[in-house]
């Protein structure tokens, strides 16, 4: 890593994720392609959180960490397919979030192999979201594409 994590690096990051997580509320929704195109969400979210700390990560690294997690995603995906609203939102959304905070935890440690420590982190942010649910669905920043998670709502 480039770069020494700051508070304002941790700030940044939280926002990407916390970005990620309320699209993941929107894109959960998409008959059809929401499970795809949540996995893109997410791979773009690890990666730009990689660039947020000054990591190289390559393409094999992402897919790696989020294999890491394939059990947990797997369910979520199939939850996706149920459907009913308040249940996909929940898992969409808890799922990123956790995603995205065990990510930075992970790059901010230098991407360690085992990503055991992570899991639990994963499953700490995944509650946090459910509890806190109606913060990310309503985030005005849900419906901005890739690439534009830093633009001024």
């Amino acid at each position: 890593m480039s770069q020494v994590a700051t508070p304002v690096l941790d700030e940044e990051a939280e926002s990407l994720c916390r970005w990620a997580a309320a699209r993941a509320g929107a894109i959960v929704l998409i008959p059809g392609i929401g499970g795809l195109t949540l996995c893109v969400n997410e791979f773009y979210m690890v990666n730009r959180i990689g660039s947020i700390y000054g990591a190289e990560l390559s393409s094999s690294a992402i897919k790696g960490f989020l294999l890491a997690f394939a059990g947990m995603i797997a369910g979520r995906t199939l939850a996706s397919l149920i459907p009913f609203p308040p249940a996909q939102l929940a898992i969409g959304i808890g799922t990123t979030y956790g995603l995205g905070r065990a990510a930075t935890a992970w790059i901010k440690d230098g991407m360690p192999d085992d990503v055991t420590r992570y899991k639990e982190l994963f499953e700490q942010a995944k509650a946090h979201a459910k509890n806190n649910l109606d913060s990310f669905k309503n985030d005005p920043r849900a419906q901005q594409p890739l690439g534009d998670e830093n633009r001024k709502v």
